[in-house]
């Protein structure tokens, strides 16, 4: 018997994150929405990631940025 592959609906995936983003961020000022954001976007997985990597090779990425526009 062959398994069915696992379809995944990214528009419902988005809209839920979405309508999760609109309850926190309710009812708070600007200066709270923008800490509220900060915040969420810390605990977030690839936001970790991202920012691992930016502190293993900061020096790597200056480097690169300046070869290629010195050509």
């Amino acid at each position: 018997m062959t398994k069915k592959p696992e379809t995944l609906d990214c528009v419902a995936v988005k809209r839920r994150a979405q309508r999760q983003l609109a309850k926190a961020l309710a009812g708070r000022s600007p200066d709270e929405q923008v800490d509220t954001l900060h915040r969420l976007a810390a605990q977030a997985p690839l936001w970790k990631s991202l920012a691992k990597a930016r502190t293993e090779r900061p020096a790597r990425a200056a480097t690169e940025r300046r070869r290629r526009s010195t050509g």
